[in-house]
């Protein structure tokens, strides 16, 4: 269980632009989204009532089958509820909570179990879902990573995500996509955690002191030399112990929970992700990204000076790892002192 501030013994009345329940949300969703809004403090179960235009009865049922969902929430007599831990499973209505918390409208699916994220992102959009919205699941077992690789996906703890867009634009607006997103998602976490040297490794993992701590997959759909569609996958260790990484990831692999010894809100922590990678689409869209992309990714550039391999088939290229290009292209000094501008490839550090 993650826990949320400890509850002041104090009803309140959320702030009046919260206050109102539109007709289309989820009745838990707007409960939570109270509760959420008025933290630490309680809400009154009667305002809550008022609100939804229900019973006092009916709102204690409805904070009932939250508690058996595996939310808790503490009742004070005269005072009201408040939202006090939350499990490592996802739950729907809190997640929705957590998105409008972040003032931010985005359509979410949560499954307990799918084969993977973007497999179902890509058929939802195949199948004429509006976009933007957001997969998340419990647990994957077909977890997908860069090169055709299985993505470790155990359930409880860790957030498996994809975002279905349709961008529609010329494929050159989204060259540094998945570069920008890295950025700006561990930007996000070094925020969020307080972990000060999360860095990107190019072209697609978050990493800590060379172990990883996420990844991400970009998959598009192209026609013409423009993007149709888009699907932009992100997995993130978060509350998840060393010891129950299997020996193949122990020593290659980390966690949040792992680098701080405490559990994270995975809710509040997807919610500001899906904020984030959506803000960092536009700036794509806009032409932001490029305009800064060199600049920010010296900050978070995890491969810096440092001596690496990249594998593209059976070729392997030696040198030294020296930033990006403009196009996101990584820039390798080989031992003849030329640069090559690698497109694509398996990096490994050399020592």
């Amino acid at each position: 269980m993650s826990k949320y501030p400890t509850g002041k013994r104090k009803s309140v009345t959320p702030p009046k632009g919260k206050a109102k329940a539109k007709a289309s949300e989820n009745p838990s969703s707007y409960v939570l989204r109270m509760l959420l809004a008025a933290s630490p403090y309680y809400v009154s179960g009667s305002m809550l009532a008022q609100k939804l235009k229900m019973s006092r009865v009916g709102i204690w049922s409805r904070i009932n089958k939250l508690r058996q969902a595996g939310l808790s929430i503490d009742a004070s007599q005269n005072r009201g509820y408040r939202l006090s831990a939350e499990p490592d499973l996802l739950n729907q209505p809190l997640l929705e909570a957590w998105i409008k918390e972040c003032r931010k409208s985005c359509k979410v699916f949560v499954f307990d179990e799918v084969d993977s994220t973007n497999s179902v992102t890509e058929r939802l959009l195949a199948n004429g879902e509006k976009a933007p919205f957001a997969v998340l699941a419990n647990t994957q077992n077909e977890g997908r990573g860069r090169l055709g690789r299985n993505w470790h996906s155990p359930k409880g703890g860790n957030l498996y995500l994809s975002i279905g867009l349709r961008p529609d634009v010329d494929l050159i607006k989204l060259r540094s996509f998945t570069l920008w997103q890295g950025i700006q998602i561990g930007n996000l976490l070094r925020s969020l955690t307080g972990i000060n040297d999360i860095s990107v490794k190019w072209p697609n993992d978050l990493v800590h002191k060379g172990k990883k701590l996420g990844g991400m997959l970009t998959e598009a759909s192209i026609d013409c030399e423009r993007v149709r569609s888009l699907v932009f996958g992100f997995g993130l260790n978060v509350n998840y112990p060393k010891s129950r990484f299997p020996k193949s990831l122990s020593k290659i692999a980390t966690s949040i929970e792992g680098l701080k010894g405490e559990s994270f809100r995975i809710h509040e922590i997807a919610a500001k992700i899906i904020k984030t990678s959506l803000g960092a689409y536009r700036d794509c869209l806009k032409g932001n990204a490029e305009k800064n992309l060199l600049e920010r990714w010296e900050e978070f550039d995890a491969l810096a000076d440092q001596k690496v391999g990249i594998s593209s088939g059976k070729d392997t290229i030696i040198g030294t790892a020296k930033g990006i290009d403009a196009s996101g292209a990584l820039k390798v000094k080989l031992r003849n002192g030329r640069f090559r501008a690698i497109q694509a490839g398996e990096v490994t550090l050399r020592g």
